[in-house]
């Protein structure tokens, strides 16, 4: 008689893999028992961050382009001057003189649409004294050839070129032999101003 004879260490190694089966009862109540984990999507992470990049990429090529402009601008402020320049002179009051230049002016303004250039006297167009007993003496005014007022006021216009120009500010007045003596004075004041 024959008998299927199986070596005994190879019997124990085959009991060795083969772990016993649980109880389902057992099983089932070790399931309960365990905490539910959590499970990343990581899958969908990788494509939303894929598609996100996409996004970012497709961004930037649509809004480059084949040509771009850049503005480049200058500003020139408006500069209106006058330079006067006194010629100190002494008029003769009591023989009286024609035309006797006191005074010249440089002008310049870069006004496109041009300047004015006023001339006022202090006291309305006369010479005044503080001497006793003295009176004002009137006296003509012209500034570049125009005549001023009565009161010794003018305003001339001017195109503008931004060129310096030169004006002459003269004066005229009659004799006086019963002039009392003292000093007699005026005072007149040349301004600019764009139009």
């Amino acid at each position: 008689m024959i008998q299927d004879r199986v070596p005994q260490k190879a019997v124990a190694h085959h009991e060795r893999q083969m772990a016993p089966a649980l109880p389902v009862s057992l099983e089932t109540k070790m399931s309960q028992h365990l905490p539910d984990m959590p499970h990343a999507p990581a899958h969908g992470v990788c494509l939303a961050l894929t598609v996100a990049a996409t996004l970012a990429l497709a961004s930037a090529a649509w809004a480059a382009g084949t040509s771009g402009t850049i503005h480049i601008g200058a500003t020139v402020p408006t500069v209106c001057t006058v330079a006067v320049t006194d010629s100190n002179a002494t008029l003769d009051l009591v023989n009286g003189q024609n035309a006797v230049t006191v005074g010249s002016v440089t002008e310049q303004c870069n006004a496109g649409s041009g300047y004015t250039v006023s001339v006022a006297s202090a006291n309305s167009g006369t010479l005044k004294s503080s001497a006793t007993g003295s009176g004002a003496v009137a006296y003509n005014l012209t500034y570049d050839n125009t005549a001023a007022a009565k009161n010794g006021s003018l305003t001339t216009d001017r195109s503008g070129s931004g060129q310096a120009r030169q004006g002459t500010l003269a004066v005229s007045l009659p004799g006086n032999n019963q002039a009392v003596a003292g000093q007699y004075q005026d005072t007149v004041t040349i301004s600019i101003a764009a139009k």
